[in-house]
């Protein structure tokens, strides 16, 4: 290090005082410059980049919400049960979908069902074939990501309408 740092020096004390210091504020502009480059524009072009992408899911927000408001307030046409029953249903499409849920009766008449550790996606198609497809209804829906990019899903299903559960108030439909 003494070797690379001697002649540096040796160049450095042949400056007058003058020269250090412009060489000194020339020194603080470049490293300015960098830190502007390196670390500021960076930084202002992803808070920008980051407020787009806010703005944009606002608006795919916006259209969902005017969806749904459209959807719900059209009549429903009233389905006729399956003619082999819900639960026999319900389980030969799970097993079509790759799925395995546990089924249990509900006391309200519907059928509860789990499903553990599933794909997402293989989940929630079969949940909306059953519902458009299928005619039932899903009276009541849980959904919990696991860490290994699995879902675990709760819910109850009828083949008509949606009576009011445990703790739920109303319609019965959320």
């Amino acid at each position: 290090m003494q070797g690379l740092a001697g002649p540096v020096l040796q160049w450095w004390e042949g400056r007058t005082a003058r020269e250090r210091r412009l060489l000194l504020a020339m020194f603080v502009l470049l490293a300015l410059a960098a830190l502007w480059l390196a670390v500021v524009r960076p930084a202002l072009d992803w808070r920008e980049a980051a407020a787009d992408r806010r703005h944009a899911a606002g608006s795919t927000a916006t259209a969902v919400r005017r969806d749904l408001a459209r959807l719900a307030s059209q009549p429903r046409p009233a389905s006729a049960p399956p003619a082999e029953g819900i639960e026999p249903l319900v389980r030969r499409t799970a097993e079509a979908a790759g799925l395995a849920p546990l089924l249990a009766m509900h006391r309200d008449g519907g059928l509860g069902f789990q499903l553990a550790s599933a794909h997402s996606g293989a989940a929630l198609a079969w949940l909306a074939a059953l519902e458009a497809d299928r005619g039932l209804r899903i009276c009541q829906l849980s959904v919990v990501e696991n860490a290994d990019a699995t879902v675990n899903v709760e819910g109850r299903l009828a083949s008509g309408a949606c009576s009011p559960g445990p703790g739920e108030g109303g319609s019965g439909d959320s």
